[in-house]
């Protein structure tokens, strides 16, 4: 009986070690976060409202915020327009972190692990720069009374 015990010890380590690892290493991303666990294999693994398992001591598993955020865009200085009309604009954003692979490659070079004000700080010169330059592309009149316009200028230039 003793011997039967003994023998079997080694299938009941192995056993317990994949059952810690696998409860250790359980992760459940929300839907508005990208789990990103790298180490192991080439590629990194992104859970997106789903679970995962990582290993523990050999893969890293970093954030990123894909939610919805608003950028206060103001300019500080004024600004000529087309006609050299100096005038001051504010603005307001809404901004998202595209869920795809390729959104989230280009996100994670920037913005991984940063809470969602670290983003909206890091984005608000970004888009005070291509708002400045917009404006510079367009009329008073333009900008006054043609609002559709300057939203789909500024979507084409970001």
């Amino acid at each position: 009986m003793l011997d039967n015990i003994l023998s079997l010890l080694p299938i009941i380590l192995a056993v317990v070690v994949v059952v810690a690892i696998i409860l250790t290493g359980y992760v459940k991303a929300p839907p508005d976060q990208a789990y990103i666990i790298s180490g192991l294999k080439k590629e990194s693994k992104v859970l997106i409202g789903r679970a995962g398992i990582r290993v523990p001591f050999f893969e890293r598993m970093d954030r990123l915020y894909l939610g919805q955020m608003t950028v206060d865009i103001k300019t500080e200085q004024s600004v000529p327009t087309s006609d050299f009309i100096n005038v001051n604009v504010d603005a307001v954003a809404k901004v998202r972190i595209s869920p795809h692979a390729e959104g989230i490659k280009l996100a994670a070079k920037n913005f991984l692990n940063k809470r969602p004000e670290e983003i909206t700080r890091d984005l608000q010169d970004s888009l005070q720069g291509n708002m400045r330059e917009i404006i510079g592309t367009l009329s008073l009149k333009e900008i006054n009374t043609d609002r559709d316009s300057c939203r789909v200028s500024s979507l084409n230039h970001d």
